[in-house]
């Protein structure tokens, strides 16, 4: 494994100037190590600082550039939080460029039609080598000039934290989005030892918050708990239920969940507890919104499980709000999770919820209140809950209602920008 050596003795790191940090590979025909100037001359920085230039005081000057990077930006939470972050920033005082390691995805492409900046390297993470990745995104960085570098999920949080060792950005963030479901060391040693170049860890939930703790020994410090957040008009339909129904070609008791056809998710959990909900919803249709690479396994388990005429693969899409009044109960059947973006939606669209107990969802519902949690991984105890539910339809207002105050008093988006810009200009400002 390769090994970094920082060597950061400035302004956020003891107070003093920063001496050259220098990269190094293990010795041998591959090995090199790459001198990283700590003062580089940066042209056209929007906010300089000493940090930067070693000047005493150099004005700030707005709107400042903020790059997010990412892989690439397919549909997601992440990426779908991006495309709130980028349009919610305040743009008098915030410049948004979204860059993709690799291809663009469709939320990539639905950025740049609305005229912001997206930059696409082109390149296969999986065939090129670490250290081209990692030097491509430096010069990025160089040429770019941002005053803050926000990267999101383990190999943007790791390649572009290795590519701003010694340019001196007066702002490094980094989120991690999901909580741990596998520890694997050689993530832990690179987290542990790029949390002494990151300014801040933005954390979703406190499940988050305790596995960098615990695993990555991140300094509590460096952390920082930001809930996500959402427009509660973004979920809004102005079609009736039966009429979204009918346009989905549904009728019946409908289930729903959206989400990635990926292990994470818990798809099979749900698909193995419908058998057991249709002995008391006869009616019963379930909606499977999302692609992913464990689709055709899925559609396979449908069909051994004799529920195809039950279960309708949606694939991707984008009219959430029609989907979400389509539903009678919104499902998360997740194995882990960090604060998932479609929970939130759904509740802030009124829909009674049943989510596996696990990060994030353990946040945001009270059991029996506005919601109802259930153990991970037990397709029994999933039926269970939602023939319960399906049995007391009093209770589908009172916890739909319920949701969407909750979504409102802690989880809107104006309350995620405001404390993103604030993050922003503090650390810029700190710099200088």
């Amino acid at each position: 494994m390769p090994w970094v050596s920082t060597r950061l003795r400035n302004q956020g790191w003891g107070g003093r100037e920063a001496d050259p940090a220098v990269l190094f590979l293990p010795a041998g025909k591959t090995g090199f190590a790459i001198d990283f100037p700590a003062r580089p001359a940066y042209k056209n920085h929007l906010m300089s600082s000493p940090r930067c230039q070693g000047q005493n005081s150099i004005p700030h000057r707005y709107p400042l550039k903020v790059l997010h990077l990412f892989v690439s930006l397919p549909v997601g939470g992440a990426e779908d939080l991006l495309a709130s972050i980028m349009t919610g920033l305040d743009p008098a005082r915030f410049s948004p460029v979204a860059a993709c390691i690799g291809t663009l995805g469709p939320v990539g492409e639905e950025l740049r039609r609305q005229g912001f900046a997206v930059v696409e390297l082109g390149l296969d993470s999986k065939r090129t080598s670490f250290w081209r990745i990692v030097l491509t995104i430096r010069r990025l960085l160089r040429d770019q000039a941002p005053a803050i570098l926000h990267t999101h999920l383990y190999h943007p949080n790791l390649y572009g934290r290795l590519a701003s060792l010694g340019l001196g950005l007066p702002g490094v963030v980094a989120s991690v989005h999901n909580a741990y479901s596998r520890v694997k060391v050689h993530r832990c040693v690179w987290n542990y030892l790029l949390a002494y170049v990151t300014d801040r860890l933005l954390v979703s939930s406190r499940q988050v918050y305790q596995d960098v703790r615990r695993y990555d020994r991140v300094p509590p410090a460096k952390i920082l708990m930001m809930p996500y957040g959402i427009r509660l008009e973004e979920v809004d339909c102005p079609l009736t239920k039966a009429a979204a129904k009918a346009a989905l070609g549904v009728s019946g008791f409908c289930l729903g969940t959206i989400g990635r056809l990926e292990e994470q998710k818990g798809h099979q959990d749900l698909l193995a507890a419908v058998p057991m909900m249709l002995a008391g919803i006869p009616d019963l249709q379930v909606l499977l919104v999302g692609e992913g690479r464990r689709r055709a396994e899925l559609e396979q388990q449908v069909r051994e499980l004799g529920i195809d005429r039950v279960v309708h693969f949606l694939g991707t899409r984008r009219d959430l709000p029609q989907l979400y009044r389509a539903m009678d109960i919104f499902i998360l059947p997740s194995l882990w999770e960090g604060l998932p973006l479609v929970l939130l939606k759904a509740m802030a669209a009124g829909l009674p919820v049943i989510a596996s107990r696990v990060s994030g969802a353990e946040d945001v519902i009270v059991d029996g209140v506005n919601g109802r949690l259930v153990p991970a991984g037990q397709a029994a105890a999933l039926a269970q809950a939602v023939l319960e539910l399906q049995a007391q339809p009093e209770l589908w207002p009172q916890w739909g209602q319920a949701a969407r105050q909750t979504i409102a008093t802690t989880y809107s988006i104006e309350v995620m920008i405001t404390k993103l810009q604030e993050l922003y200009i503090d650390l810029v400002t700190a710099a200088s």
